[in-house]
């Protein structure tokens, strides 16, 4: 900065200095499951009740900052807000009660996509730092598993903290040191990393991706570059979901930059309806009968559903960890799930990118078919966060970096 004039060098420290915290408590979520899987293995056991007090304050201290800082949301996008708290409302008043962990989990990525829309922008280094914690710990994991079994242990961890977790140890004695999932049937192993499981991995690339196809829609190479440093993390989790998702957003990308603003609310429908195409034509083939059996939970009880179900919740959540729709459905009916896709992808009629906000809409939709594992605040809090930091002036390409031939 030597060379910047000294009021540009004092603006620019101060936006960033006031940027900060919300960037610092977004990468605190990312690294937050890990850090208190190591305090758990190497210093003293973690409870479930010390990892919900800790994420509590993390939730009470976004919020404390959405009201000490200045949101700047477009008034539809307030309005989506009223209408999914209205929908909450008619479905408890109905029912007679509600679920607060489900609200609670409904409630995390909106609440970062407020935040996010308090700051300049997420800056390059910061993705830029993450992923390559990200990356370390993944490597770390992969060229010495027992290792890192042995310091992070993330299945004592989730034992700790998770009761089911405990009892599905108590019958199946394992002792590996990983969590559920780690290893597939043909003894492939999956990588968690700074995750400790391997879907939340895997759905960290798919919004670094999103990130840098926005980042980097005008540099090719850097581009490449990055999309196949996201693919390698997905190939390395084995997170099939994630894969596809991300073949889809980096194929399209020119075309979703460029989707008509209704066509891009048409999005989560045929994402939705491509997973039900998917399922009936499936059903009964045993080559892909994990696949079928998934999405099985979210069509059957959605096909068997009565209107009032639809409308105001109810759903049976046998399978609700497995189904999105189901899950956040069941407080707020199928139009609350609905808007709360939009809300999270950051839809409004103005001053969004839309290729960010089309990418989170496809992204979201696919892996509503597969749980709700996206809401978690490890992962759901940065794409809050990028989605709400959204800006209109941004819309327009950095014109200093670019070739001469992108700019003419």
């Amino acid at each position: 900065m030597s060379g910047m004039p000294a009021s540009d060098r004092k603006g620019t420290l101060a936006r960033w200095d006031g940027d900060l915290l919300p960037l610092a408590l977004v990468a605190f979520c990312t690294v937050m499951n890990f850090g208190l899987a190591l305090v758990n293995n190497l210093v003293t056991n973690i409870q479930e009740v010390h990892v919900v007090a800790v994420q509590l304050i993390v939730t009470l201290c976004a919020a404390a900052l959405v009201v000490l800082r200045r949101p700047r949301l477009t008034a539809d996008q307030v309005i989506l807000l009223v209408m999914l708290v209205s929908c909450v409302v008619i479905s408890t008043i109905y029912h007679g009660r509600t679920d607060v962990k489900i609200l609670y989990d409904m409630s995390v990525i909106p609440l970062f996509v407020v935040l996010g829309s308090t700051i300049r922008r997420v800056p390059r280094w910061c993705m830029h730092m993450l992923f390559i914690i990200v990356l370390i710990t993944v490597a770390f994991e992969t060229v010495m598993p027992d290792a890192y079994a042995k310091i992070v242990n993330p299945l004592r961890y989730y034992a700790n903290t998770r009761s089911w977790v405990a009892d599905k140890m108590d019958d199946q004695a394992d002792d590996s040191g990983f969590y559920f999932g780690a290893q597939r049937g043909d003894a492939t192993h999956r990588a968690s990393g700074l995750f400790l499981e391997p879907l939340s991995l895997g759905y960290f690339a798919c919004i670094a991706a999103i990130f840098y196809l926005n980042e980097y829609r005008y540099q090719a190479g850097r581009k490449i570059l990055a999309v196949s440093g996201c693919s390698l993390l997905i190939i390395l989790s084995d997170v099939r979901a994630a894969l596809g998702v991300l073949f889809v957003i980096a194929i399209g990308a020119p075309l979703l930059a460029r989707l008509p603003r209704l066509a891009g609310l048409a999005l989560p429908f045929v994402v939705i309806a491509g997973g039900a195409v998917l399922h009936y034509s499936t059903a009964g083939d045993q080559h892909i009968a994990d696949l079928a059996g998934r999405l099985s939970w979210t069509f059957e009880e959605l096909r068997e559903a009565d209107l009032t179900t639809l409308l105001f919740g109810g759903f049976d959540q046998t399978h609700a960890n497995d189904s999105a729709i189901l899950y956040f459905a069941e407080v707020s009916g199928i139009l609350g799930y609905v808007l709360l896709l939009y809300i999270s992808a950051g839809v409004s009629s103005l001053n969004e990118r839309p290729l960010i906000t089309n990418a989170a809409l496809i992204y979201l939709a696919s892996t509503s078919l597969f749980g709700h594992a996206y809401a978690s605040i490890k992962t759901g809090a940065l794409l809050g966060f990028v989605v709400g930091s959204q800006k209109r002036n941004q819309e327009k390409p950095n014109i200093k970096y670019l070739p001469q031939k992108a700019v003419e």
